[in-house]
């Protein structure tokens, strides 16, 4: 599993799509993570994705015998079992800020410098919410 081609320019851009659809699944990641796949592309959340290979693959535990040994040590050459949370934080984050950039905007379209309190308040009652 590697990052998509163009994370840099997503990143830069303030686009990155979700943490999921950052990652590209590689020949060969299927027959590790077969269950996780659909249509070519990771089908769960991230987290949920890594901390099954944790359990299912033993890979914090210490007394492994040899082929499990080998199994994970495959698992961790191929997957990206210590970046894939800050992939996840850049992606949240980019989307909660295009959230919040929304918000702000809508916000601004519906007010004015002149407007008092009472005004500015009432573009957030029922039948007035701000469109994200």
């Amino acid at each position: 599993m590697k990052l998509i081609q163009n994370f840099a320019e997503l990143l830069h851009e303030i686009k990155l799509p979700s943490a999921e659809k950052c990652f590209c699944i590689e020949d060969g990641d299927e027959k590790y993570i077969k269950k996780w796949i659909k249509n070519g592309e990771i089908s769960c959340e991230l987290e949920k994705l890594f901390e099954w290979m944790n359990v299912e693959y033993k890979l914090k535990k210490k007394d492994l015998n040899h082929e499990e040994k080998q199994l994970a040590e495959e698992i961790k050459k191929r997957f990206p079992l210590d970046q894939w949370r800050v992939i996840k934080i850049f992606s949240d984050h980019q989307k909660k800020y295009r959230y919040y950039r929304k918000a702000i905007e809508d916000v601004k379209k519906r007010t004015s410098p002149r407007m008092n309190e009472q005004a500015i308040m009432t573009i957030f009652s029922p039948g007035w919410g701000i469109n994200t």
